[in-house]
């Protein structure tokens, strides 16, 4: 018998054959967050890169946290002699290489085919952990099962606490220990990029702007293809807590109280973090209902405008939580060094959000890597320029404070 010739490859398997060789590629070129970014916007429709990179109103929280972390005064100590910093903590419990985790975010599957998944096997790639949101693009269980543990995720719930349920439901069954609860979106923030695109709110894709946005995508014809080798189309049918996250261009509100996260905490047997908390009252709020760790978080700028910058009020929040509780800090993290101060200033661990959706739509899962291979490699070279060894040993001297004669931001 003569033996079958091998079937031919489909026009959908030489896409991802060639958009992997792509993405390793772009990927070696990454040499900083800005370099991710600018990638990002080469890549994306303009559509989707402002639905990242925007923020509300006047984009003036999100410069604050930027400036923030720009303006930061480092006091080094010299001489101390050859040594490899030691950059490895524990984030409730959990061991992780690198204090920085991936931040819950919308969207994310529209970025690139590799989507929420390959989030996830970036950070399990890189000892750390992502966290999973409910309106990402892929349902909780095809991420847990593409990445593995430890993965956390990240709850939205418009329908209310029956929704919340159902949800938390689904994420404990398939294996997420740690649930995460915004507590800063009562109502959506202005995203005013959104508003000129004609896609807000919420974020959408219908008849009234397909045709604008249809001469966007002829623009980015790579990433057309990749997406659609892999069948994802621009809807926002699907939504909702049966199939959470495949309208991923649906964003809605989700206006928890306290009451229902106390509720959240008596039916959800792992850790619990509160996210988006910008002051010492409600971090205390926040464990007295059962928050085993609090996200200083002003959802990237994208809520209230004119609100503080997170690192500017991440010290009054470690001093309110003291030992009952972790705190972890988002916003304006582009650095390395930005993270160091973070945890100089009490932070157990960082998020991010922006820089590895850059990496990500620059070069899919081997993007967000990188972009975690470059905060690492910059946290190492701060650290031994600081003279500091090891991420346990950072604290507020490590940084100068108002009246100390040192210049201020």
């Amino acid at each position: 018998m003569t033996p079958k010739e091998p079937a031919p490859a489909t026009r959908s398997t030489i896409v991802r054959r060639l958009s992997r060789s792509l993405d390793e590629r772009a990927a070696t070129r990454l040499h900083s967050v800005e370099d991710a970014r600018r990638a990002a916007r080469r890549r994306l429709p303009a559509v989707v890169y402002d639905y990242v990179e925007g923020a509300a109103d006047d984009e003036v929280t999100m410069a604050r946290n930027a400036s923030a972390c720009a303006g930061v005064t480092f006091r080094p100590r010299m001489a101390g002699g050859p040594f490899e910093p030691r950059l490895d903590t524990t984030v409730l419990g959990t061991r992780v290489a690198l204090p920085v985790l991936l931040a819950p975010c919308g969207l994310v599957r529209l970025l690139h085919p590799d989507g929420p998944a390959g989030v996830a096997r970036a950070a399990v790639g890189r000892g750390t952990v992502s966290v999973l949101s409910t309106v990402a693009g892929s349902p909780v269980e095809d991420v847990a099962a593409a990445a593995g543990v430890p993965m956390w995720f990240q709850l939205y719930a418009a329908g209310g606490l029956a929704e919340a349920d159902a949800l938390c439901g689904r994420a404990l069954d398939a294996g997420v220990e740690v649930l995460v609860i915004t507590v800063d979106t009562p109502a959506l923030g202005n995203r005013t990029r959104d508003v000129r695109n004609g896609v807000a709110p919420p974020l959408r894709i219908d008849t009234r702007n397909a045709v604008p946005l249809g001469f966007q995508v002829l623009r980015r014809p790579l990433w057309a293809a990749q997406l659609a080798a892999t069948g994802l189309r621009l809807s926002t049918r699907g939504a909702g807590p049966a199939g959470h996250g495949s309208g991923m261009l649906q964003a809605v509100a989700s206006p928890f109280s306290w009451g229902d996260v106390a509720h959240l905490r008596a039916r959800w047997p792992g850790s619990l973090v509160v996210k988006g908390i910008l002051g010492g009252h409600d971090a205390r709020r926040a464990i007295e209902v059962g928050a085993d760790a609090v996200v200083v978080s002003n959802h990237g700028g994208r809520q209230l405008d004119g609100g503080p910058a997170t690192l500017d009020v991440l010290p009054e929040v470690v001093d309110a939580a003291g030992r009952d509780a972790e705190v972890l800090v988002d916003g304006g993290i582009r650095r390395g060094s930005h993270v160091v101060a973070a945890l100089a200033l009490g932070a157990r661990a960082v998020m991010v959000g922006r820089p590895y959706l850059y990496g990500l739509a620059a070069a899919g899962e081997d993007g967000v890597t990188r972009v975690l291979e470059l905060l690492e490699w910059e946290m190492r070279r701060a650290m031994l320029l600081l003279g500091c060894r090891s991420v346990q040993d950072l604290g507020p001297s490590w940084l100068a404070r108002a009246g100390d004669g040192i210049p201020q931001r």
